[in-house]
């Protein structure tokens, strides 16, 4: 069965996080890019939680300047696959969905957030890693606020997306 070009999408490459992944190559579909993405960005989580467990007293510099390095770009380059590639195909595939709509705008909004925290957080874990002054309660709440918010997110995306892919999807 051939698919018309118009329900064919061309995913980007994303940036691993976990130290034993590969670069995700091209996929053949949106679902199976989709979920690589939320499989980097939950890995990504594990390790932010790691360092927020670490706190105060053994703390693991190599690896908040390592997870400060991916966290911003990954974050970056999923927002951007979704809303320029994933979310106006979608749309084009659900014509009679209205409230998808109202689900990816939702989703923008909390890309816009996350990518704002993203960098915030990055500037704490590159303090926190060249042993600069810093409140480390404070970067431990940071910590824990943006990969709960980020599991939060993926989980809905699994519920809410996946199912859209599954039922519209290549």
């Amino acid at each position: 069965m051939t698919k018309s070009t118009d329900t064919e999408l061309k995913p980007a490459s994303l940036l691993p996080f976990s130290r034993e992944a590969a670069p995700l190559p091209p996929c053949d579909t949106s679902v199976e890019w989709l979920k690589r993405a939320h499989t980097e960005q939950l890995a990504l989580c594990n390790e932010l939680e790691d360092i927020a467990d670490s706190l105060p007293a053994n703390i693991n510099r190599q690896k908040c300047i390592y997870a400060a390095k991916a966290l911003t770009p990954l974050i970056r380059g999923v927002h951007h696959y979704e809303e320029s590639i994933l979310f106006p195909w979608l749309e084009r595939q659900s014509e009679n969905r209205p409230h998808l709509a109202e689900t990816l705008n939702r989703l923008k909004f909390e890309h816009c957030e996350d990518e704002c925290f993203a960098e915030e957080l990055t500037d704490s874990l590159l303090k926190l890693a060249s042993k600069d002054d810093v409140n480390v309660e404070a970067i431990g709440y940071m910590l824990r606020g943006f990969f709960e918010g980020l599991r939060r997110h993926i989980a809905f995306e699994r519920e809410h997306l996946l199912r859209n892919l599954g039922e519209i999807g290549p």
